[in-house]
């Protein structure tokens, strides 16, 4: 009787995970171009902050790190609780209109793994096992191999949205989730992220479904000639760029500006830092600025090449040379003042 129910059952319990396949087919992805996005991956169980850099291939701790504006200092072994969020930083490609990670987040499968055991489980629904199966043209989703290396095509994006550019984030929705919810707890709105994920109503269900939502990103002053353009950082995050020479923050009370500095690491590929001083600035250097006043100098990042990064000083004159509010409301007061002296000695009506 139980094989009968089950017999049963299996047909609808197909037709929901087709229905569920074709409702996340990926983010929409159209630029000829490669990015840096973010994923949101929910613990299962306590873990720390090393395993979850080994479970994504994140090659340096300070991405993932600068990803959830942890302080550097951080140790490999600080735990993070279960059901808890975190950002993780994966290079975008678009290819055919879809986004995919392109970092080589491989994972290798366990004894009695399966393939919606690694989706659902292990990457926290992130993915769906019948994506995962054609990324690796596995042509039987039951069957795979302890020790087998499976690519795992995580969602990402790297299209401007509304003219702007963003950093895309994959968010996982929790049950009883609304688009107004999310788009409020990120800074968007319900119609944006409708239009982006392709959701025709809000009776659509995308609950246990990642979706895509648009961070805003600082104004960078890195030019489009520059290795690591765009160079893009959402508010709260902080990212390492010139072979990790420099050190980006993006904080929304600053202006929406990023505010680039020296890291002080030891750079990935080369001997040292290259210079990162300002010509004509008096001695400042990436990040400096001279004292407040009117006239005040800041030396900002504009990218890198093979042998160089590249600075600017930009100067911000906040003060104003002439007062006219003042001269106008003086020469208002004067001509009042006149207005009365005449009424004094020539009153109207005698």
């Amino acid at each position: 009787m139980g094989f009968a129910k089950l017999f049963f059952l299996l047909p609808v319990l197909l037709s929901v995970l087709t229905l569920e396949y074709s409702a996340a087919q990926g983010f929409k992805c159209s630029s000829p171009k490669t990015c840096r996005a973010l994923v949101g991956y929910i613990t299962v169980n306590n873990t720390n902050i090393s395993a979850i850099q080994s479970l994504f291939n994140v090659k340096r701790l300070r991405s993932l790190l600068g990803a959830n504006n942890l302080p550097l200092n951080t140790r490999r072994n600080h735990t993070i609780p279960a059901e808890q969020v975190i950002r993780v930083p994966i290079n975008c490609v678009c290819y055919n209109n879809t986004g995919t990670s392109n970092d080589g987040t491989i994972y290798t499968v366990q004894p009695d793994d399966g393939l919606y055991h690694i989706a659902a489980e292990v990457f926290s629904r992130l993915v769906l096992y019948p994506q995962i199966a054609a990324f690796n043209g596995i042509p039987n989703p039951n069957v795979i191999a302890i020790g087998q290396k499976l690519k795992i095509p995580l969602p990402c994006s790297c299209d401007d949205v509304g003219g702007e550019k963003v950093v895309h984030y994959a968010q996982v929705v929790r049950s009883e989730s609304t688009l107004g919810e999310i788009a409020q707890e990120f800074g968007t709105n319900e119609s944006t992220l409708a239009r982006i994920n392709g959701i025709k109503a809000e009776k659509d269900s995308i609950a246990g479904q990642p979706i895509d939502v648009p961070l805003r990103a600082c104004d960078s002053s890195v030019g489009d000639d520059s290795l690591d353009y765009p160079l893009l950082a959402a508010n709260g995050t902080y990212v390492f760029t010139a072979n990790g020479c420099v050190r980006c923050t993006c904080d929304a009370a600053n202006n929406w500006t990023l505010h680039c500095e020296a890291s002080r690491n030891k750079p990935s590929k080369w001997d040292a830092c290259p210079s990162m001083q300002c010509e004509g600035s008096a001695g400042l250097s990436l990040g400096d600025s001279t004292p407040s006043g009117c006239n005040r100098s800041t030396c900002f990042y504009t990218g890198f090449n093979n042998a160089t990064i590249f600075t600017q000083l930009v100067q911000d004159s906040s003060c104003s040379t002439s007062s006219p509010s003042n001269d106008v409301s003086r020469i208002s007061l004067n001509w009042d003042f006149l207005f009365l002296l005449v009424l004094l000695c020539f009153p109207p009506f005698q």
